[in-house]
């Protein structure tokens, strides 16, 4: 016969793994979400001026890239809460286009930012701030 107690431990015991991930997954999107932030406020500072730091555009722009590439992979199903909206999981496939709008438009400035044309960088970064808003407007909240 089962011991009712040890049911009902190892019961409780999966229920806090099973907040724990969620928890680790909500933070670490969000630590991974932060660091395009910085990234993007960054770039910012050197397009404006702020900082002489020209020659670093290109590192900025290439992690903004290499973090979209993993974008998709931060939002299982396991990691609703944080700031990100049920929204995502309801509405999958245009999620998965907005992201996919961010992961062009961080490789578009990743090229960009490799040509050191202000031009084309000013316009690529435009969109990524773009790809940004657009994803956030339906799928953040504020």
């Amino acid at each position: 016969m089962r011991n009712p107690f040890a049911t009902v431990a190892l019961s409780t015991c999966l229920v806090a793994l099973a907040v724990s991930a969620s928890e680790g997954e909500v933070n670490y999107r969000q630590h991974t979400m932060s660091a395009i932030g910085g990234h993007m406020r960054a770039v910012v500072d050197i397009v404006r001026g702020d900082v002489p730091h020209m020659d670093h555009l290109a590192t900025h722009a290439s992690a903004m890239a290499d973090l979209a590439e993993i974008a998709p992979t931060l939002f299982p199903e396991s990691s609703k809460g944080g700031d990100a909206l049920d929204a995502i999981w309801e509405d999958g496939e245009d999620f998965a286009s907005k992201l996919n709008a961010f992961k062009e438009a961080t490789a578009a400035f990743k090229t960009a930012a490799a040509s050191g044309d202000r031009g084309e960088i000013m316009g690529a970064f435009r969109g990524v701030g773009q790809a940004c808003k657009g994803c956030h407007d339906d799928y953040r909240a504020e």
